[in-house]
């Protein structure tokens, strides 16, 4: 087996299935070769040259399957990260929210006026402070 270089090119998602899929197929016809290639007979020398060269090949032959398997697993989890993110990205609109949980605009002016008299107590607190501190200037 060469080199091994990464490469990156786009699918529609709706063909990721059977992208992972073909994969799969592919890694599944290679096993079942190697299965049934590289299996010993009563004649083979197991202490020999032509042994060590036979488990070289079953060797790069499961890495092969290895590396096909791991592409293929990289593809699910590229994917279902992408699901995540769009999930997470998404939130629902407005639209997409039944009425009935929307119900009426709560009437929030009760709530500005209380929050107008917490930013007035605020300012109040704060004049004494900020006089102490221009005194001593």
């Amino acid at each position: 087996m060469g080199q091994r270089i990464n490469i990156q090119y786009s699918v529609d998602i709706d063909d990721l299935g059977e992208e992972v899929q073909r994969h799969i197929e592919d890694t599944f016809a290679r096993y079942l070769s190697l299965q049934t290639h590289c299996g010993t007979t009563d004649g083979d020398v197991l202490l020999s040259h032509e042994m060590i060269e036979k488990i070289d090949k079953i060797r790069l032959e499961l890495a092969a399957i290895d590396h096909r398997l791991n592409d293929a697993s990289n593809i699910i989890y590229g994917y279902l990260h992408y699901r995540a993110q769009e999930n997470m990205a998404t939130p629902p609109a407005v639209a997409d929210i039944p009425r009935e949980t929307l119900g009426e605009r709560p009437d929030v002016s009760d709530l500005e006026h209380q929050l107008a008299q917490f930013n007035n107590l605020i300012k109040k607190k704060r004049e004494p402070a900020d006089e102490i501190s221009n005194q001593g200037k």
